[in-house]
């Protein structure tokens, strides 16, 4: 009896704090969802020679690898941007040709509006004792190329073919460690804004130059330096050089979210407000957005 009791104390007590552990745990999760707004595109490792599309066709290993690690983010709440829908797109616009290979990747990747990308490489080691899968991924920001976290493990050797469970059981021993590095980085991105490149460009009728002098009596190449430093989030705004009728920024740092309203904050807008600043100044300009790169042309 006097274990039966202990018992239903125990079982009354583990009751009434089972709320608060839920409250925890979908709290954790509430908050993880609104840090990870950094878009993320899972990539199979391809080496330079070697075409992407065929690297997905011929290694089934590879496109289970980026499916599992895509999943993992989905899971988690983040924002993830298909890589092999962007890749179907990309074909069926005849923008895959085979002497683009070279930067088809890297243009893929820009275009996609992604923040950062994993890239996933999959070795597949098989002999008489079974079979062994080594799982590496890495994950970098999409501008800068910068190595943000770098994980590796391998399944073990087990008498079996189906490669996804040893994909699932190496990239377990990996998952939370990988995810919550990357995390942080997230929130990096959070405290000084998302990267942007922008080329200012002079069309070939333009009447002016950058050194042509604007109302004030400000030369346009610093009006603009002036504006661009003025609006990057938190002043984070580098000018990586100035030729006859180019001006580029090789970053520029926006918020993911608009300081004011808190919706999301995208490139886009930001051009916005670029091509509102030069009408101030009695300049006609169009925009191209591409991923993380502005082009802003100057007419």
């Amino acid at each position: 009896m006097k274990c039966v009791s202990v018992s239903i104390i125990f079982f009354m007590v583990f009751a009434c704090f089972m709320p608060d552990v839920n409250a925890q745990i979908a709290a954790t999760r509430s908050s993880e969802m609104a840090r990870a707004a950094a878009k993320i595109m899972v990539v199979p490792y391809n080496k330079q020679d070697e075409n992407i599309q065929t690297v997905l066709d011929n290694n089934p290993a590879v496109r289970t690898a980026v499916s599992k690690v895509k999943e993992a983010f989905d899971q988690r709440g983040w924002s993830t941007v298909d890589f092999v829908a962007n890749l179907r797109a990309a074909q069926a616009n005849s923008a895959f040709t085979a002497d683009r290979q070279a930067n088809f990747k890297s243009d893929l990747l820009s275009g996609s509006g992604a923040d950062f990308y994993v890239q996933v490489d999959v070795q597949n080691n098989t002999d008489d004792s079974g079979t062994n899968i080594t799982l590496n991924i890495t994950a970098f920001e999409t501008h800068t190329g910068a190595s943000f976290s770098n994980q590796s493990a391998s399944s073990g050797r087990f008498a079996t073919n189906d490669v996804e469970k040893l994909i699932v059981r190496a990239f377990e021993k990996i998952q939370e460690e990988f995810l919550n590095n990357l995390m942080v980085k997230t929130d990096e991105i959070r405290d000084i804004g998302r990267a942007l490149v922008i080329h200012f460009n002079l069309d070939e009728n333009c009447a002016i130059n950058f050194d042509s002098e604007i109302d004030g009596g400000h030369f346009l190449n610093d009006a603009i330096e002036e504006w661009v430093s003025a609006n990057a989030f938190r002043g984070r705004a580098n000018l990586a050089g100035i030729v006859e009728n180019k001006m580029i920024f090789d970053e520029v740092r926006i918020p993911l979210f608009d300081q004011e309203t808190d919706k999301p904050f995208n490139p886009n807008k930001f051009a916005s407000e670029i091509i509102r600043f030069l009408k101030s100044k009695n300049l006609n300009a169009s925009r191209n957005v591409k991923g993380q790169s502005l082009f802003i042309t100057i007419k």
